[in-house]
């Protein structure tokens, strides 16, 4: 199953009479469009309802209702995650909780949040998950919650520290989450492979067994804790790699990390490259995991990439997200992802049909039935439309010129004017040919209302030489 719809209302800045309705695929979502529109509320709203994997703890607060027009704070908020495509396990399992609409059977996973201002000063905040399209079904028990859980990867997130070795480090929760490695926490059966239980066992022997380790540990019982210890309670103290702890604990002393070029000594790399690591690590859980939603929120990945490892990124992340192929041998599970960006470059690596625009705390779908764009309007756009084209995504006003002469003149214009074009946050996109239509109904609405984005089209007026004749 999947999420195909995030709805929000009275949530930050989601207005109650003009809630969110964010449809999605089961694949690959991306959020474009400028600051401040909604991008970041709209992961949060997901992560509120379904929680996510791994050590944030996260509830709401105050911050998170609604202030409108007036400056009063609202009092209550909703957000809704809508399932589709239950398998047959799915609806087995989850039956209880599922909604029977025409046929179908859905599975709404509601949150309320609740706000009311205490005697003393101050707000006292409540919430409460249930299912159902209003919050009116059973609340969620374990199991259910375990499965829905997303992972998230955070902006300008510490990819280093994530895979260090260390108390209860999100490299170590992603180990033992694997499958794989559930039968490596025990001794191996007779006559079979050492599992990693037994290699670790056997490492502890030969450690205590070596003679400046057991030098140690004999100096500090004989010298210390022999005088330290009461006739009755001897202290005796052991100096081993400490392989028989838990299986967790052996898991929390291993680490990621990227080889050096040349040579084995371990050097320190970039946050770029550590981010692709730990994002690399991160979807090889998803896609194992049969048991969980392959569920991924991520903002703004771009962050310490080189354009073309963006670019390299978008390519492998949309090859998971979609739909495996049995005749190609692909066998890895669909990843359902929603992605928020900032970041030309990965937009123009994306397909148009999976990006949404958030402009003024509203979705705009570009897919097929909602702009104005033909079928080979978006051929023509995949091929053409690069990075230098794609920050008409992020525009709060775009103005699409023809060529060079009027991407030169227009800033120089606007300068004498005293209407510098950045101040008011004007992106000029320069397209190189007449096909200014084809981009410009990237904003065009088919029924709906209109993208509050204001789009200006300039092109050439070529005079044609007198020699040129008119071809009847």
């Amino acid at each position: 199953m999947y999420i195909s719809e995030i709805y929000a209302s009275g949530f930050r800045c989601f207005n109650p009479t003009a809630p969110l309705q964010l449809k999605l695929s089961p694949g690959l979502n991306i959020l474009v469009g400028p600051n401040d529109a909604g991008k970041s509320a709209i992961i949060d709203a997901a992560r509120y309802v379904l929680w996510t994997r791994g050590d944030d703890y996260i509830r709401p607060d105050e911050h998170d209702f609604h202030v409108d027009a007036d400056g009063a704070r609202g009092c209550d908020f909703v957000v809704r995650c809508t399932f589709d495509d239950l398998s047959a396990d799915e609806e087995a399992r989850f039956l209880e909780w599922c909604t029977n609409e025409k046929g179908k059977l859905r599975l709404h996973v509601c949150m309320r949040g609740a706000r009311r201002v205490s005697p003393g000063g101050g707000s006292i905040i409540s919430s409460q998950h249930r299912a159902g399209a209003e919050g009116d079904g059973l609340p969620l028990d374990g199991e259910l919650r375990e499965y829905l859980k997303a992972t998230y990867l955070k902006p300008l997130r510490d990819a280093e520290r994530e895979m260090r070795a260390g108390r209860r480090s999100r490299l170590s929760r992603i180990l033992g989450a694997m499958p794989t490695m559930g039968p490596q926490s025990k001794p191996a059966a007779q006559g079979g492979d050492a599992t990693l239980h037994d290699t670790l066992t056997a490492a502890d022997v030969a450690v205590r067994n070596n003679a400046a380790v057991g030098g140690v540990a004999s100096s500090v019982n004989t010298d210390f804790l022999d005088k330290l210890s009461f006739v009755d309670d001897r202290l005796v103290a052991t100096l081993d790699l400490g392989a028989g702890g838990s299986f967790d604990q052996i898991l929390e002393r291993f680490e990621l990390y990227l080889n050096a070029k040349a040579g084995t000594e371990r050097i320190q790399r970039g946050l770029g490259y550590n981010n692709l690591l730990f994002m690399a690590a991160e979807l090889l859980l998803l896609q194992s995991h049969p048991d969980q939603v392959p569920f991924l929120l991520i903002e703004e990945p771009e962050a310490h990439l080189h354009p073309q490892h963006q670019t390299l990124f978008m390519e492998v992340l949309a090859a998971r997200a979609a739909k495996p192929d049995p005749d190609k041998g692909e066998t890895h599970q669909q990843v359902q992802v929603l992605l928020t960006t900032h970041s030309p470059q990965l937009a123009a690596g994306a397909e148009l049909e999976t990006m949404t625009m958030i402009v003024g705390h509203r979705a705009f779908p570009l897919g097929a039935t909602h702009t104005r764009l033909e079928v080979d309007d978006y051929e023509f756009l995949r091929r053409f439309l690069d990075a230098t084209k794609a920050n008409l995504f992020f525009a709060r006003a775009l103005i699409v010129v023809e060529g060079d002469g009027e991407h030169l003149l227009l800033p120089a214009i606007a300068e004498k004017l005293d209407r510098p074009l950045s101040r008011h946050g004007v992106s000029i996109v320069n397209v190189g040919h007449r096909g200014l239509f084809r981009y410009s109904r990237i904003l065009q609405r088919k029924a709906e209302n209109a993208i509050p984005v204001p789009v200006a089209l300039i092109p050439d007026r070529d005079i044609p030489p007198p020699e040129a004749k008119v071809d009847l």
